[in-house]
């Protein structure tokens, strides 16, 4: 699948956006591993895509989703759970 606009790329593969379990995280991790290394601390300004997550960036950093310690990109579920949403 080509991975191009974020819609495009959601309508293709069949998925919604993620909703992300930032209460999740915080029990693993300290803030100063991801912000502002990975992401800016404030809610809206990473405008990230699957393709720049893919390419290494935000969720598919080194420490991340592309790391041992979590489970990988490919599992799209994970992220987007609610799969088979048409928008």
């Amino acid at each position: 699948m080509k991975l191009d606009s974020k819609i495009e790329s959601m309508k293709k593969a069949g998925v919604g956006p993620v909703v992300y379990p930032h209460d999740k995280h915080e029990l693993l991790f300290k803030c100063n591993e991801c912000h502002p290394k990975v992401f800016k601390e404030k809610r809206g300004l990473n405008d990230m895509s699957m393709k720049m997550n893919m390419d290494g960036k935000y969720c598919g950093s080194e420490n991340c989703h592309n790391s041992p310690n979590a489970f990988p990109l490919y599992m799209c579920t994970n992220c987007h759970t609610n799969v088979g949403a048409k928008k």
